[in-house]
C-alpha cells in the first residue's frame, strides 16, 4: 500500500469540532496533520491540548483567517517531503466518516494509476462524471469533502498553492490539476452525513471572496474554452454538451410555456451549454445563448462571468483597424490599483488602433500609484501616461486628465471596469453617422455584487429625466464638452447623470448599442464612495436643474422622492410634468427644442451652484423655492 498521510482541514471561518478529531484519530495508524485558519481561541485551546495529550497530531493553526493558504501550504509542504512517492489525504473536518473508509478509498485508488487525484461524490443521487466534475467547478468552485492526491504530483507544482488565494486556494489547486492529470469520482456511500456550508465568513468578506472567484474561474474558463484541459475525454464532452442542448431546448420550451421549474437548473444547463459550445468553437451560439437567457432571468453570476468572458475575447469584429479619429480614456485611479491591469489591458485589446489612456492616481492611499507606475513601465507604449495629484475626486481626477488628452472622443473609464475590444470601432462608426449624437452608450455587463444588463434600451429624453441614461464610459464627442462642460467638481457624486441632463438640454442625443460592450463592476463598496448618496447627489442635481422635477415639496416629501430607488432614478410622481410635455414633443426639432429650453431657463432665477442637502447655509434655492412655492427653508421646516 503506497503510504498516506492526512490532512484535517475547513473553509476558512468554519467549525473544526473535537469529534470529529477523534474520530479521524481513531480511524488512522499514522499521525494527523491539522491545517485551520481563521479559528476561535476557543478551538486553538482545544487542539492544543489534543496534540499534547495524543501526541498523534501536528498543528498548522491561526486564529487570523487570513493565514489560510499559508497553513495549508505548510502542511501540504511537510507531507509531501515526508513521503514524495506517497498520497496526501485531504479531509474536510465538518464530515462524519463511516469506519472502513480509508482503507477502501485508498485501495481503491491504488488501482486506478493514472488518476493523479480523487474526489468523493458530494451527490447521493449519482455519481458525477470527471467532464461533470470540471464543469461543477468551473461554474461554482467549491472545497471537495474529501480529496486523495498523488505526492509526486504536488512535487511537481512550484508552490502548491495559489499564495494570491484565502477562500479559493484548494478549489484552484484541483483545477490546475484538472487539467494535467486523470480524475476519479469516488461514490458517496462512506459519507455519513453532509454538513451545511456556512456562509457567514464570506459574508463578512463579500468582496475578497467575489473577487478571488471571478479570477480563479475566469482563468480556468478561459483554458477550458482554449482546450487546456486535454485530460478530458473528448468524447464525453460531446456526449455532455449534446445532452445540455437538449435540456436547454426543453427548458426554453417551457419558459415560452411560462413555466421556470428551477434556476438552478436553468443556470447549470444555460452555463454548461455555453461553456462547451466556446470548446467546440460555436462562439456565436453562445453569444445568443446568453442574450436570451439574460432576457429571461436576470442576476445569474455564474452565468454573468462567463457572458463577460465571451465579450472581453471573442470580438464581434476582431481585424484591427483605424482612422484619423483619437479616443482619449481617461482613468482616475483611487486605492482600485488591484484592477487597473484589467482596465488598461481591455484598451489595449482595441481593434481601434487610435487611443491614448491618461492615468490619473487622485492621491491614492495605498500601493495604487506604485502599482501605476510598474505597469506603464512594463507596458512601455508611448500611448500611455500616468500622472498624479492631490485628492480632487472622480470628476477633479477626469477634468485633469482631459487637460492632459487631445483625442476627438472622451471615454472616462473607471479603474476597476473594462470595455469590450471592439467598443471604439462601433462607437466611432455610429456616432460618425449621426450628426445629433453627442455620445455612444455602450450596452452594459454589470458583474459582482449585482449581475445583470443595463443601459439596453434606445435614448428616450423622458427617461433621461427619470433615470441615468448611459455609463460614465459612453463615448463622448470632445467639441460637445467643450460646449456644455465636462463633469462638475462641486457635487457629492454621481456627476455623470448631471451631465446627461445638460446634454439632453443641448438637444443632444444618444445611440446605445446593439450588443454589450462595457463591463462594469459592482462592487460591494467602491473605494472613496460613501454609502448612501442618495439624498445629497439628488438634491443637487434637481436643484441645478429644477424645471425637470417638482419644486413645491416640503423635505419629508423630497427625501421620499429621493430613497424611492437606490440607482439615480425618480418616481414618475416626482417629476414636473408640464414642462416634460411641453418640451420632449419638440426634441426631434433641435432648433425649436433647444430655443423652448432657453424660455423654459429664463422663467427660473439663474443657478451657479448644487443646493445642498438639509442645509441653510450652502442652498442656492432655498429662497427662491419660498417665494416661488410657499414653502420654508429646510431648518424652518425642522
Amino acid at each position: 500500500m503506497i503510504p498516506p498521510s492526512y490532512i484535517l482541514t475547513c473553509s476558512p471561518g468554519a467549525y473544526l469540532p473535537e469529534p470529529r478529531v477523534r474520530d479521524i484519530l481513531d480511524s488512522i495508524d499514522t499521525r494527523l496533520v491539522i491545517a485551520a485558519a481563521g479559528i476561535s481561541a476557543r478551538t486553538s485551546l482545544m487542539l492544543n491540548k489534543l496534540a499534547n495529550e495524543t501526541n498523534k497530531i501536528d498543528l498548522f493553526i491561526s486564529e487570523d483567517q487570513q493565514d489560510y493558504t499559508k497553513v495549508l501550504e505548510e502542511a501540504l509542504q511537510k507531507v509531501v517531503s515526508l513521503h514524495p512517492a506517497g498520497l496526501t489525504i485531504i479531509i474536510d473536518g465538518r464530515i462524519e466518516l463511516s469506519e472502513q473508509l480509508f482503507p477502501a478509498i485508498i485501495t481503491e485508488f491504488e488501482d486506478n494509476p493514472e488518476c493523479g487525484f480523487a474526489v468523493i461524490s458530494q451527490n447521493s443521487i449519482e455519481i458525477p462524471s470527471p467532464c461533470s466534475f470540471v464543469l461543477d467547478m468551473l461554474q461554482k468552485p467549491f472545497y471537495p469533502l474529501f480529496t486523495i492526491l498523488r505526492n509526486d504530483l504536488l512535487q511537481s507544482q512550484a508552490t502548491i498553492l495559489n499564495e494570491d488565494l484565502q477562500f479559493f486556494a484548494l478549489p484552484e489547486l484541483l483545477l490546475r490539476l484538472s487539467s494535467q492529470t486523470s480524475i476519479k469520482i469516488l461514490p458517496p456511500t462512506c459519507l455519513q452525513k453532509t454538513p451545511v456550508d456556512s456562509r457567514r465568513t464570506r459574508k463578512e468578506n463579500e468582496q475578497q471572496v467575489m473577487d478571488e472567484e471571478n479570477n480563479v474561474l475566469e482563468k480556468y474558463q478561459k483554458l477550458f474554452f482554449e482546450r487546456k484541459f486535454k485530460q478530458l475525454s473528448t468524447k464525453e464532452l460531446a456526449k455532455t454538451y449534446q445532452f445540455h442542448i437538449n435540456q436547454v431546448m426543453e427548458l426554453l420550451k417551457k419558459i415560452k410555456e411560462g413555466i421556470l421549474e428551477s434556476v438552478e437548473d436553468y443556470d447549470r444547463h444555460i452555463f454548461r451549454y455555453c461553456l462547451l459550445a466556446l470548446f467546440s468553437g460555436e462562439t456565436e451560439n453562445a453569444r445568443q445563448m446568453m442574450e436570451i437567457s439574460f432576457s429571461v432571468v436576470s442576476e445569474r453570476p455564474a452565468l454573468m462571468r462567463l457572458y463577460k468572458l465571451i465579450t472581453l475575447y471573442f470580438p464581434l469584429q476582431p481585424q484591427p483597424v483605424s482612422g484619423p479619429e483619437k479616443v482619449s480614456v481617461i482613468i482616475a485611479l483611487f486605492n482600485q490599483g488591484h484592477y487597473l491591469e484589467e482596465a488598461v489591458t481591455s484598451v489595449l485589446r482595441q481593434t481601434w488602433t487610435n487611443w491614448e489612456i491618461i492615468i490619473v492616481n487622485d492621491g491614492s492611499t495605498d500601493n495604487s500609484y506604485e502599482i501605476a507606475k510598474e505597469l506603464v513601465k512594463r507596458l512601455n507604449d508611448s500611448r500611455i501616461k500616468l500622472i498624479t495629484q492631490e485628492n480632487k475626486g472622480m470628476a477633479g481626477s477626469r477634468i485633469s486628465g482631459l487637460k492632459e488628452s487631445d483625442g476627438d472622443f472622451v471615454v472616462a473609464l473607471d479603474s476597476d471596469d473594462m470595455i469590450a475590444p471592439e467598443y471604439f470601432a462601433i462607437a466611432i462608426n455610429l456616432i460618425n453617422n449621426n450628426s445629433k449624437a453627442a455620445w455612444i452608450t455602450p450596452k452594459t455587463l454589470v458583474f459582482g455584487n449585482n449581475n445583470h444588463i443595463a443601459w439596453g434600451e434606445e435614448y428616450s429624453p423622458i427617461n433621461a429625466i427619470i433615470g441615468c441614461p448611459a455609463p460614465c464610459s459612453s463615448l463622448i464627442r470632445r467639441k460637445v464638452l467643450d460646449q456644455v462642460g465636462y463633469f462638475r467638481t462641486d457635487l457629492t457624486n454621481r456627476e455623470d447623470s448631471e451631465l446627461w441632463l445638460r446634454l439632453l438640454e443641448g438637444g443632444w442625443t444618444s445611440i446605445t448599442t446593439k450588443k454589450p460592450l462595457f463591463i462594469y463592476r459592482h462592487a460591494c463598496q467602491r473605494a472613496g464612495i460613501k454609502t448612501t448618496p442618495n439624498l445629497a447627489s439628488k438634491e443637487e442635481i434637481t436643484s441645478l436643474h429644477p424645471w425637470w422635477f417638482r419644486r413645491d415639496l416640503n423635505l419629508e416629501m423630497r427625501e421620499k422622492a429621493f430613497t424611492a430607488f437606490p440607482t439615480q432614478r425618480f418616481p414618475d410622481w416626482f417629476l414636473n410634468w408640464k414642462n416634460i410635455n411641453k418640451l420632449i414633443p419638440l426634441f426631434n426639432d433641435r432648433e425649436k427644442f433647444i430655443a423652448a429650453m432657453e424660455e423654459l431657463k429664463a422663467a427660473y432665477p439663474p443657478i451657479t451652484k448644487p443646493s445642498r442637502w438639509n442645509s441653510d447655509d450652502d442652498d442656492c434655492y432655498l429662497d427662491i423655492r419660498e417665494v416661488f412655492f410657499g414653502v420654508g427653508s429646510q431648518t424652518k421646516e425642522n
